[in-house]
């Protein structure tokens, strides 16, 4: 009985390995579902910000495009396309997980304005506007030099890292101030990393950001 009840499960077997409806790779639904691409804005965006202020110099900064969150099923895969338009440059944002199919544009180089602000809206299908205005000022100019001293403000829902020295990790809502100081004879590299993770971004308030900066103090 026992060998006719094995007999009888490896066509079963056979054909459950077959299915085409398993996402296990290869041909199964994972990958029609990545042949959608949205161009509507999106439920949220997680976005983020790398940023590199030498000492008494410009800073770099780079826009990565991350994933985008909707509330269509079909978007799974997370494809998704956007017209990028600010003062330098108008181009079409392109990011998704179908590795046959690279990101285009899902990285920018910014320049900030005057005002240490970067700028800049994505347009939909529909042309509807989603304004970026992100003040990064308090972030670029974050320290002073006070004699053997650095002060180095820590902007609510921030964090600061200093290395090479015997400092612990800096969070800017621990502070009654924002402001820490620590000795520029402690040891401590010449920069510090700047992060924050900031919500309710862009003027749709749906995107995520989250800012990772080298701050160069000397």
């Amino acid at each position: 009985m026992k060998k006719n009840w094995i007999l009888l499960s490896i066509p079963f077997l056979f054909n459950l390995l077959s299915c085409e409806g398993l996402s296990m790779g290869g041909n199964g639904e994972e990958v029609k579902d990545c042949t959608y691409v949205l161009r509507e804005h999106a439920t949220t965006m997680y976005n983020n910000l790398e940023i590199r202020c030498l000492y008494n110099s410009n800073c770099s900064i780079i826009f990565h495009f991350g994933p985008a969150g909707s509330s269509k099923d079909i978007n799974a895969c997370g494809n998704y396309e956007y017209k990028f338009i600010n003062n330098e440059k108008t181009i079409i944002v392109q990011k998704g997980r179908d590795f046959n199919k690279p990101s285009v544009n899902a990285d920018i180089n910014l320049i900030p304005d005057s005002d240490e602000h970067v700028r800049f809206s994505l347009f939909d299908k529909n042309n509807i506007e989603k304004k970026y205005d992100i003040d990064l000022s308090g972030i670029i100019h974050s320290f002073t030099v006070r004699g053997d001293s650095v002060d180095v403000n820590v902007m609510k829902d921030c964090r600061m890292d200093l290395y090479s020295c015997q400092r612990e990790t800096v969070y800017g809502n621990e502070l009654q101030d924002d402001k820490y100081t620590f000795s520029v004879n402690e040891g401590c590299n010449d920069y510090y990393r700047y992060r924050c993770s900031w919500h309710n971004q862009s003027s749709l308030e749906t995107d995520d950001l989250d800012i990772s900066a080298a701050i160069y103090w000397k």
